[in-house]
């Protein structure tokens, strides 16, 4: 008889243990890793971010690169009022059509933004805070190409108040967007609007006109200058006429 009852409990243990092998199996199961695609859905998902965070930072530099292309068109425009109710430019009280080329002694003092600011309304602020960035606006002239002595009047945009300091890689992106807008190409080194690599031959400040910036490109060899550059000290845009 002992054998059968040994058998019977057997059986009854192994009925027992039977639900806990069970479950074991059910826990290494939930254990086995991620599927092929469960893996495709994470790195989609991981994509779509990566994404967002891209087209966001675009969407901020253009943003920015619009607040910058306001404020300068506001005060060429702003110039282009007082040269209408005064026959001359602010800053070239010589009244040759230069801004600041010193052709007359008060055209070393006198300001431009000063003569805009004291007597038309409307004018922005300089500088110009574009999120963590500020950029410092000024008028000026620069020799027009191909003929020499043929100045065009500009509006100087720097990052210090200086116009020494060269710009960083974002600062770089932004004028990227901006020479876009304004040339139709970011290409630094034609149209309108260009880059320079060089300090202004007169220290600016809020208070002065700048007088004729210089520029890597305007050499003799009229070097190509691409945004890639890390040298990049100022922008310049010739708003009354083309280079």
């Amino acid at each position: 008889m002992e054998p059968k009852m040994d058998t019977e409990l057997e059986t009854k243990m192994e009925t027992v243990e039977e639900p806990k092998k069970l479950g074991l199996v059910a826990r290494i199961r939930n254990h086995r890793g991620f599927s092929l695609v469960e893996m495709a859905i994470v790195l989609v998902i991981i994509g779509i971010i990566i994404a967002a965070i891209v087209k966001g930072q675009d969407l901020i530099i253009n943003a920015n690169a619009k607040k910058v292309i306001s404020a300068a068109s506001t005060w060429r425009n702003l110039s282009l009022a007082y040269l209408d109710r005064n026959g001359r430019y602010p800053g070239d009280s010589g009244k040759n059509g230069v801004i600041g080329d010193g052709g007359a002694t008060e055209e070393t003092t006198a300001s431009a933004l000063t003569e805009i600011t004291t007597t038309m309304s409307h004018a922005p602020a300089n500088p110009v805070v574009v999120g963590s960035y500020t950029y410092y606006m000024y008028f000026g002239n620069v020799p027009g190409l191909p003929i020499t002595g043929t100045n065009r009047n500009v509006i100087v945009m720097c990052k210090d108040k200086d116009c020494t300091a060269s710009y960083s890689k974002e600062d770089l992106e932004l004028f990227k967007a901006i020479d876009t807008a304004l040339d139709g190409e970011a290409d630094a080194g034609k149209g309108s609007f260009r880059s320079s690599n060089k300090a202004v031959t007169a220290t600016p400040d809020t208070t002065k006109s700048v007088l004729s910036p210089l520029f890597n490109n305007y050499s003799s060899t009229n070097v190509a200058y691409t945004w890639a550059n890390t040298d990049v000290r100022a922008t310049v845009w010739a708003f009354d006429r083309p280079f």
